[in-house]
């Protein structure tokens, strides 16, 4: 499942709750608000491990280095894919 996929999910429960149907350009751009927040919480969950990283494995910082440099691919990657569902 994509986020695209989690992020309308997510609306339709939160219109469940609200007991609200709303027209589908207004679910659309919760669906969109929902899928940023997930997105932005992705991006600076990573740059704090990375930051984790780099602190505890201070003895050796190739391997800090190396595992921060997976993280960002990762990151781009998620981004890029995410970028082309718009």
């Amino acid at each position: 499942m994509d986020l695209k996929d989690r992020a309308e999910i997510t609306a339709r429960a939160v219109c469940e709750v609200l007991h609200a149907e709303p027209p589908n350009n207004v679910r659309s751009q919760v669906t969109e608000i929902i899928k940023d927040a997930m997105l932005n919480a992705v991006l600076d969950d990573g740059e704090r491990y990375t930051k984790l990283i780099m602190h505890h494995c201070g003895a050796d910082r190739d391997l800090a280095h190396k595992i921060a440099e997976q993280i960002r691919r990762a990151q781009t990657a998620l981004i890029t894919n995410l970028s082309s569902m718009r």
